[in-house]
């Protein structure tokens, strides 16, 4: 019998090449559409600052909400990883953002680091979820370290195909409080 994490290896190949499968026209539509629910979600529209996530790799790309949340006066950030450590940081704009160790557009070292609180919304990337409320990262541990110690709302963005009942799992794994697809928010059975 497989172990969790050969069974998460085998996952995540079979993900990624399901996501690059996706073409072009229907990507779109349905980053357009996730979008949408997300920049209407009360988490959106109640927080004081949204930390979002460079897509890379076939992501959903969220990417305007960063003229969006501006226009609410809501701020922003993105993430750096340091070590074996991820902060965010404020940005005002995309042009902020430099390529770091991993090829993932980050805000520079020196840009301010951002102070979540409860109001705040994490909007996570990742290959897959479970409607139980979990996610497949890349299996580095970054966010779920991250979210050790985030008292704020978390928000997943997934394709619909990249959904699943549940997932394998570890003790250290973070469980999410939101999922959205192209067909809007997914009920999670916790």
């Amino acid at each position: 019998m497989p172990t969790v994490l050969e069974e998460k290896k085998a996952l995540r190949a079979s993900c990624k090449a399901l996501r690059l499968s996706i073409p072009f026209d229907e990507k779109m539509a349905a980053d357009t559409a996730i979008l949408r629910t997300v920049t209407a979600h009360s988490a959106f529209l109640n927080a004081d600052l949204v930390l979002c996530f460079s897509p890379v790799r076939g992501e959903v790309d969220l990417t305007p909400i960063v003229e969006i949340a501006k226009q609410r006066g809501i701020s922003v950030a993105f993430p750096r990883c340091e070590g074996n450590e991820m902060r965010f940081h404020l940005v005002n704009g995309l042009d902020e953002l430099t390529l770091d160790r991993f090829g993932i557009p980050a805000p520079r070292a020196d840009a301010s680091v951002a102070i979540p609180t409860v109001k705040t919304l994490c909007i996570l990337p990742g290959l897959a979820a479970g409607r139980d409320g979990t996610r497949l990262g890349y299996g580095g541990g970054f966010y779920d370290r991250f979210l050790d110690t985030f008292g704020g709302i978390t928000l997943f963005p997934i394709y619909e195909r990249l959904l699943f009942s549940t997932l394998p799992t570890e003790p250290t794994d973070k469980a999410v409080d939101h999922i959205i697809t192209e067909k809007g928010e997914i009920p999670l059975y916790v």
